[in-house]
């Protein structure tokens, strides 16, 4: 009898225990604390700088025979160069940007430049510049962008700077790609609505034009919140903004954009851009056996689903940490066209929920959702290519859960500014 009653108080202890494990581990996410991420972070930042100076200074796998780094920036300094060569419309003509490339780096491997006119503007002063340093003057320029939006969005620069060393935004530096700025351009966007600074908010919109895609949902945003100041603003400075490419690289620059822009839609088709490194709804569709059709219609369901949400949160709440997870998440799953490194996107709404988590209280799994969406951030590629598995929609769609989350908790307590959090939790 003695027996049969410790055998119950050890199984009943043991289901504790496993409970008690399940809400510290999963439920409030307290492992998550600050020494843990501090120290994560410090050891990103090593390896971000090592692998970085091993890739710009070091002969390596990713260098052509002559010394050439074979990076996305390639395509970004070469079409600026043919801007300050009196030739920028090359840049739009497949056959000839790529022969130009092969003559430059002697092999096979090119990039397209797909950007508008404004953004290759933009390369003229980097082009100025020997290809590797360009590389790396654009890459601390637009990253620290990125973590001055960070700064002005977290309220220090420590929590900026983690910030700026999670995955993807390592991923998008090692490309050379612009996600760093775009990604700064969304924040200064979104701070400037919070701070009620709507012109700055609207000049900084414009300015995110250089990739159209990523701004689809903001005009309806812009509408369901009757910002018409915003609207203007960005509308205004798309014009100056696209005025002032024509001023400096003429009008048959823009006239060769639009003639390719169906380049860029056939490469996405016909697999010219690998649907592996895709994190669209599309993309995983592809990967997963569907043709160009049902891929688009998966893809307008999950777009018109995005627009529904977005639509209904900018209506309904001003609070940034339910309103930028939503158009964030929504945007990156209404786009067809995204490649893993614009994954860097979701450090501005990472930004805003960390914030109100610390200042108020994370939720119930909001801390693990954070972590997976961080942590997987980088790593959506290489799940679809060695096990078939295109997870990156999932990011998004968290990203989307998470804001809807916060708009249930605001609107049960409309009239306060700040709300306590079911679970509080430090980082």
């Amino acid at each position: 009898m003695a027996n049969q009653v410790k055998q119950a108080a050890n199984g009943s202890q043991a289901g504790v225990d496993k409970a008690s494990l399940w809400s510290r581990g999963v439920v409030t996410g307290e492992w998550l604390s600050w020494d843990r991420i501090g120290f994560a972070c410090l050891c990103s930042a090593i390896g971000f700088t090592l692998g970085l100076l091993w890739m710009l200074v070091v002969p390596n796998t990713y260098g052509a025979p002559n010394g050439t780094l074979l990076m996305d920036y390639l395509s970004f300094w070469m079409a600026g160069g043919q801007a300050l060569n009196g030739t920028p419309e090359v840049a739009y003509s497949p056959a000839a940007f790529s022969a130009l490339q092969q003559q430059y780096t002697g092999t096979d491997t090119v990039f397209g430049f797909f950007y508008p006119p404004t953004f290759q503007m933009l390369q003229m002063p980097f082009a100025l510049l020997p290809y590797k340093i360009a590389f790396a003057v654009f890459i601390g320029i637009t990253t620290g962008l990125l973590c001055l939006a960070c700064r002005l969005i977290a309220g220090n620069w420590l929590l900026a700077a983690c910030l700026i060393l999670v995955p993807a935004c390592a991923n998008n530096a090692f490309h050379g790609q612009n996600a760093a700025l775009t990604a700064a351009l969304y924040g200064f966007f979104l701070v400037g609505i919070e701070r009620r600074q709507m012109v700055w908010a609207g000049i900084a919109l414009g300015l995110l034009t250089i990739k159209p895609q990523l701004g689809i949902l903001v005009p309806l945003a812009l509408v369901a919140s009757f910002n018409w100041r915003t609207f203007l603003s960005a509308s205004v400075s798309t014009l100056v903004f696209a005025a002032l490419g024509v001023a400096v690289l003429g009008i048959g620059t823009w006239q060769a954009f639009w003639i390719q822009a169906p380049v860029a839609s056939a490469m996405m088709e016909l697999g010219g851009v690998e649907w592996v490194k895709m994190i669209s709804v599309y993309g995983a569709g592809r990967v997963l056996g569907l043709g160009h059709l049902p891929a688009m219609m998966v893809q307008a369901v999950f777009a018109l689903a995005a627009a529904v949400c977005v639509w209904r949160v900018w209506r309904r709440t001003d609070a940034m940490s339910v309103r930028a997870p939503v158009l964030v998440g929504g945007t990156l799953l209404v786009t067809p066209f995204a490649l893993s490194y614009d994954l860097t996107l979701i450090i501005i709404p990472c930004a805003f929920l960390i914030r109100e988590g610390l200042r108020n209280g994370f939720l119930p799994y909001e801390k693990i959702a954070l972590f997976i969406i961080i942590g997987l951030s980088a790593s959506t590629s290489p799940f679809a290519i060695w096990l078939g598995m295109p997870i990156a929609p999932v990011l998004p769609v968290m990203l989307v859960w998470l804001g809807l989350r916060r708009l249930q908790l605001h609107a049960a307590h409309p009239k306060r500014e700040h709300l306590d959090g079911a679970v509080a939790g430090s980082v």
